[in-house]
């Protein structure tokens, strides 16, 4: 008997007739039990001396890999050995009732007379098919993966990123587009193939491309070169991962699996195919093998230790700080970086003719002029000085420096950041306007602005451990 769960609620009851419902608790269970049945018929019939092994598998007996509802055999190619395989099909449909769906099953030959495959089909009723074929969204090829085997890979990246583009999506929701969506489309790949040096380029151009312009072809250039861009938060990039490297970290994983000797049926079938039992290492390990002695192989460290170490920076978590509104954190992470299109930037690479501050037009537009000069910005700054009581001076890395050295607590250092974060992205968003729209928001409208973002932020992810002091000061702001 069944019943409806509709709302938390059980609703009416109704006899099954055959089989389970999907969503039944026991059904995985009877599943497995159900390919246990048949991997044992499958064994014995591979016992059977009329039987072959195909040529590649004979040495570790293997006739059969099966996952969740997919199932691949292998045999020699002779009719002997199907006829066995397909009378084992037969034994286990008459014990189950459950039976090969003929239209999606498909025959793979190779070295075989023409006559013979079309046999082979005819007596199994199987469609002939050629390699690769797609599983689990790869392809499985006999031979080294190709371009356009990978392009399925590429064009998944761009069908996504053209329903992205339709929307006006910041630079932090890219960046968090990039890192969760894309760069996991590439280490699913990455974990499964050597990829060739070419598609690697062209993931980087697609992600590089939608970072900087949210389309997924662009000729505009970058802000930041992207090996710079793929450091960790900590070395001054946004802690993408190097596609390159990855791949070649998650390769290693396989070599560390033969060097171990792990008991799989993979690590089998290579070392009964082409090491033949021999050693993996024929040559002295260098100093960078020192992995070799880990316990468990670890394709993080592998990375970390492939990427080498750069120098770190001091204000990666400030900029970074929990409590900075999110679309502050980017603007604000290029602007320590001196990387906003200012127009003393521009003109440095000739897109602009001047390089005169848009809000005052009195000095070159620098980024110390823009943020802590220009007489628009410098009370915004002073503003903010008299609303968090920090004392706000020099450039913006003295500036952060200077915040994370003060005596303050924890707490009140992160809302120092947030208010540094915001007024430097409100700034930015002023400097913008004044251009696109000739207008140009007043102080106390921008000062207004600046503190309704930063304390709607704050109260949304508000801290759980704060004293009463710093949640009353907090409340008093």
């Amino acid at each position: 008997m069944f019943s409806l769960m509709l709302n938390g609620s059980m609703h009416g009851l109704f006899k099954s007739q055959r089989g389970l419902r999907q969503g039944d608790p026991i059904s995985p269970l009877l599943f497995v039990i159900c390919m246990e049945y048949l991997s044992r018929i499958l064994n014995r019939v591979s016992a059977m001396p009329q039987f072959q092994f195909h040529p590649r598998c004979k040495g570790i007996g293997l006739t059969h890999l099966c996952f969740a509802d997919d199932l691949i055999i292998c045999s020699r190619g002779d009719y002997h050995s199907i006829y066995l395989l397909l009378q084992a099909f037969k034994l286990f449909s008459y014990s189950s009732g459950l039976k090969a769906n003929q239209q999606k099953s498909s025959i793979y030959c190779h070295g075989m007379q023409e006559a013979d495959i079309q046999r082979v089909v005819d007596v199994s009723g199987f469609s002939r098919s050629i390699l690769p074929f797609r599983y689990l969204g790869v392809p499985i090829c006999s031979k080294k993966i190709s371009v356009a085997q990978c392009a399925h890979l590429v064009d998944k990246m761009i069908t996504k990123i053209k329903v992205w583009s339709s929307r006006n999506l910041s630079y932090t929701t890219r960046m968090q587009l990039v890192n969760s969506v894309l760069l996991s489309l590439h280490m699913y790949w990455a974990q499964i193939y050597v990829l060739l040096k070419s598609v690697l380029q062209d993931i980087v151009k697609i992600c590089r491309a939608f970072l900087w312009s949210g389309h997924a072809f662009s000729h505009k250039p970058s802000k930041i070169a992207w090996d710079k861009v793929c450091n960790d938060k900590q070395n001054g990039g946004l802690g993408f991962r190097d596609v390159q490297i990855w791949n070649t970290a998650f390769m290693g994983k396989y070599v560390w699996a033969l060097v171990k000797k792990q008991d799989n049926v993979w690590i089998r079938w290579i070392n009964s195919v082409y090491l033949k039992d021999g050693d993996w290492w024929e040559y002295q390990a260098g100093s960078f093998a020192k992995f070799e002695n880990m316990p468990q192989y670890s394709v993080k460290q592998v990375y970390e230790k492939l990427v080498g170490n750069k120098p770190r920076v001091h204000w990666d978590k400030m900029v970074w700080n929990r409590l900075n509104v999110p679309k502050h954190r980017f603007i604000c992470w290029l602007a320590v970086r001196s990387r906003l299109q200012t127009t003393d930037n521009l003109a440095k690479i000739g897109i602009s003719q001047s390089a005169k501050c848009l809000i005052c037009g009195l000095d070159d537009e620098t980024h110390q002029h823009l943020f802590f000069q220009c007489q628009y910005s410098r009370q915004i700054i002073i503003a903010v000085h008299q609303w968090v009581g920090f004392s706000i001076n020099g450039n913006l890395v003295q500036l952060l420096r200077k915040a994370g050295q003060s005596r303050a607590s924890r707490f009140r250092k992160q809302v120092y950041f947030a208010a540094i974060g915001a007024a430097v992205y409100l700034i930015w968003k002023c400097r913008n306007t004044s251009f696109w729209d000739s207008t140009l928001p007043t102080v106390s409208h921008s000062v207004k602005t600046l503190k309704q973002m930063v304390k709607s932020r704050i109260q949304v992810v508000f801290p759980k451990h704060v004293s009463k002091r710093d949640s009353d000061w907090f409340t008093t702001l």
